[in-house]
């Protein structure tokens, strides 16, 4: 990124010298993706001179690290896309090793998937040999409701999120099902399990992190062809891994 800085008005010797700095300073202020700050917000947090606050602000939104609208900035998609990445690196690092016992315990497909829009997105999958027995991708995606791990992350919204998600997409008919069967998953905390016609049998749970303004829904599951209702049984120990997981993300 090249900016121009013609400014001889810094007078602050706070102020950082470089432009690197400076841009650095600026995004620095932005603590999530809800806060929202005005140019002379930013002018009077970061002591940096007005003109050159301005110049740096018409870059960055052209860049698309920030977005511009009349109330002030937010950060833009570039910087919540770079967040994201390091979330779902550190998210995937921790889940890993539970993934490994899960799949060592039951010998199933164990998934890890986050929520993506109206989407879910795989982050890792765990299952020697047999894994290829299972359709699914590392860094594919599927429509989440009509996975039962997407259902499950879906359960943890409100009912009014996942309508503005899917009332483009599903019929009125449709939709109300979709929500009857999220309601079931909301009264178990998250947790689903389903066959599907192929026979692929799933038991997930669902668990959320992050704050208010940036909630990650991801979800671990256990993919075989198997009863259901033997896949029920292992519901306890994909519980037991979220809120151990949950736990390390929080620290």
């Amino acid at each position: 990124m090249t900016v121009i800085d013609n400014d001889t008005d810094v007078v602050n010797a706070a102020v950082p010298p470089t432009m690197a700095e400076r841009i650095t300073l600026i995004l620095e202020q932005f603590d999530g993706a809800g806060t929202e700050l005005t140019a002379e917000d930013l002018v009077q947090l970061t002591r940096i001179p007005r003109s050159t606050t301005h110049r740096i602000l018409d870059q960055l939104t052209q860049l698309n690290w920030l977005r511009h609208n009349r109330f002030g900035y937010r950060l833009g998609w570039r910087a919540i896309s770079l967040g994201r990445s390091t979330e779902r690196d550190e998210l995937r690092a921790v889940a890993a090793p539970h993934l490994h016992q899960l799949h060592l315990h039951t010998r199933l497909i164990a998934h890890l998937a986050v929520l993506d829009g109206r989407d879910l997105v795989w982050l890792d999958k765990i299952g020697g040999r047999c894994a290829d027995t299972i359709a699914t991708r590392v860094g594919g995606q599927s429509r989440a409701d009509l996975t039962t791990e997407g259902r499950a992350m879906l359960a943890l919204m409100p009912p009014e999120q996942v309508d503005a998600l899917y009332r483009d997409v599903l019929g009125a008919a449709a939709l109300r099902d979709l929500h009857g069967r999220l309601g079931s998953i909301r009264t178990r905390s998250g947790r689903a399990w389903d066959t599907d016609p192929r026979g692929v049998a799933t038991a997930a749970a669902a668990m959320r992190a992050g704050e208010s303004d940036h909630v990650q829904l991801s979800c671990i599951s256990l993919r075989g062809r198997v009863p259901t209702e033997q896949l029920r049984r292992v519901v306890p120990l994909l519980a037991g891994a979220t809120r151990m997981i949950s736990t390390r993300m929080g620290e």
